[in-house]
């Protein structure tokens, strides 16, 4: 017997009251008020002002839905290739090249601190000594 396999993302509820619980698409939402503005001095008769509040959001509404009918079900369909392109690229080249330049940068960093150990240290050292027997007279 194998492992138990995961549920797909497909058997996984929907929740169709809240599509963005991450917030992830704040920035594009665009209210009349983030739009429109009028200064003090500078009104419209309320109607007017009524009138445009409804056509934008009328408009937004039935632009965004008509192309949501449209576009996003063969939309969904390319992401869902993207980033199932994307997920097998990194589960077969991407983890195992990372995994590949870790085991061998090991051997570099054994090297290298190797060379600074019996390199640098010494004349570090060496330096140092030279430096602490100076002194600074202050001023009188």
């Amino acid at each position: 017997m194998g492992e138990p396999r995961s549920i797909p993302d497909a058997a996984l509820p929907l929740d169709l009251q809240h599509r963005d619980p991450k917030d992830m698409n704040s920035h594009v939402r665009v209210l009349f008020e983030d739009v429109f503005a009028e200064p003090e001095g500078s009104h419209s008769i309320p109607g007017v002002w009524r009138c445009a509040f409804r056509t934008y959001n009328g408009t937004k509404w039935f632009c965004y839905l008509l192309l949501s009918v449209l576009c996003a079900v063969p939309l969904s369909c390319c992401w869902g290739c993207d980033f199932a392109c994307a997920q097998f690229y990194h589960v077969w080249n991407v983890t195992p090249c990372l995994r590949m330049c870790r085991m061998n940068m090991l051997c570099l960093q054994m090297f290298w601190s190797t060379i600074v150990r019996c390199v640098c240290e010494p004349l570090c050292e060496t330096c140092a000594l030279c430096f602490s027997h100076i002194r600074i007279k202050g001023k009188a």
